[in-house]
């Protein structure tokens, strides 16, 4: 389950973005640079800015692609020392 916020109706053309199947929707949406484009039935095109997942986590809509990629925080090794002590005493 996914929440919208943020939503316009979208009055210029439609950008370019890549697309994301909607279950019962006619059209799939596009994931664009500025939020996700939703086709209704008449259609008119809407703007969504950010999306809320069911576990409460909110991202920007444009995000949506990459919600799941994962980075590496690489720690110098004056944080790693640090990171050490407080394994230690905790």
């Amino acid at each position: 389950m996914v929440t919208f916020y943020g939503s316009t109706l979208l009055n210029s053309s439609v950008p370019p973005g890549e697309p994301l199947e909607i279950k019962g929707a006619k059209k799939p949406g596009l994931v664009t640079k500025n939020g996700l484009v939703l086709f209704g039935n008449d259609g008119k095109a809407l703007m969504v800015r950010n999306l809320q997942f069911e576990d409460g986590k909110m991202i920007p809509a444009s995000q949506y692609f990459s919600a799941g990629e994962m980075s590496v925080v690489e720690l110098t090794a004056e944080e790693v020392k640090v990171a050490e002590t407080i394994k230690v005493n905790t």
